[in-house]
């Protein structure tokens, strides 16, 4: 499968620690071949995309790039178990983006002059879309054998071609629910991770789309006017949450609502998660037990396409990387028990 790096096995291997009486994931899971063809019978097909460039295109902290080899280990050495069983899961590989990333190596839209920002600025958003189609091509390839990609790191400007890979391997758009403090509903000016869902929606890839937890200081006016009159979308406001006018269980039920009839996406923005280290870093937010919490119930209620874990930055927070790698493992493991847990089709 073009731009797909595989991880051997062997390196599978070297990064799970064996215990007597145990039986570790990297023990059963299964890998991606060189083709990109999955092992028979994978249900869940877990990639990673270690790019920061749709953040840095969009003014963000760089640092997502990490996450995929911050969290794999951390997955590995989970529990294979009657709640998950790692035969049931694939390490796809990584989407291959080096050469991408090094057409903008030291890139910096925040120095020189006006021209020197405004070129800077638009080879980022020029790379961006390059990883839009990567990322498209090989979530598509995925879907195509009938597994759920489950999609770690790299920017939320990602979440475009995790969608246009399901929309083109259904042949249709599908829905979204995203539990994020932002709506990333910017407009188009060059693609970043700002605006994965407008470009989404302009290409034909997104259909309903639900924001679970949008901060309202984060959001303008014109996108909550915008979001007010589109039927297709809808937001529930993590404040409502503080004011008691929602619940955890309530705001999943909102987006799963809104998304059924129809396969869907979840997204999953560690923005949102209270001071986790991101590229943007929230002071107040969910904690990590209610980010799960709603994930859980949205990844059960929804017709399951694809998983996408988005924005997490190791070092650019309080917390040490172990921890946030052991988030996203956690994530990503609960994500694929309610894959498992579905009907399989291809």
């Amino acid at each position: 499968m073009e731009n797909l790096r595989p991880v051997d096995p062997s390196s599978i291997r070297a990064m799970t620690s064996p215990r007597e009486g145990e039986v570790r994931l990297g023990e059963r899971v299964g890998a991606a071949d060189a083709a990109g063809t999955l092992p028979e019978g994978t249900r869940v097909a877990v990639l990673g995309v270690p790019e920061d460039v749709g953040v840095r295109a969009n003014l963000g902290r760089p640092g997502a790039r990490r996450m995929w080899r911050t969290f794999l280990p951390r997955f590995l050495n989970m529990q294979s178990n009657a709640f998950l069983d790692g035969a049931r899961v694939a390490i796809a590989g990584s989407v291959d983006v080096r050469d991408v990333r090094r057409s903008v190596r030291g890139v910096d839209p925040g120095t020189g002059g006006p021209k020197a920002r405004t070129a800077a600025l638009a080879a980022l958003r020029d790379a961006t879309a390059r990883i839009d189609e990567r990322v498209a091509h090989v979530v598509e390839g995925l879907r195509r054998q009938g597994a759920v990609p489950v999609v770690v790191g790299g920017g939320h400007n990602n979440a475009f071609g995790v969608l246009a890979g399901c929309a083109r391997a259904r042949g249709a758009p599908v829905g979204c629910v995203n539990v994020d403090l932002h709506a990333d509903l910017r407009p188009l000016e060059g693609r970043h991770s700002g605006n994965g869902f407008t470009a989404a929606r302009a290409a034909g890839h997104l259909g309903r789309y639900a924001v679970l937890g949008l901060a309202e200081a984060s959001a303008t006016q014109a996108i909550f006017d915008a979001i007010e009159r589109d039927p297709e979308t809808v937001a529930v406001t993590f404040e409502s949450m503080l004011r008691g006018q929602s619940t955890l269980a309530s705001m999943a039920a909102a987006g799963i609502a809104h998304v059924a009839g129809a396969p869907a996406t979840l997204e999953l923005d560690l923005d949102a998660v209270a001071q986790a280290p991101a590229s943007a870093a929230a002071a107040s937010g969910f904690t990590a037990a209610e980010f799960r919490a709603i994930a859980m119930r949205v990844a059960a209620g929804i017709d399951l396409q694809a998983v996408h874990v988005a924005e997490g930055a190791p070092g650019r927070g309080p917390w040490p990387d172990e921890m946030l790698g052991k988030l996203v493992a956690e994530l990503v493991r609960d994500a694929a028990c309610a894959a498992c847990a579905r009907p399989f089709s291809a």
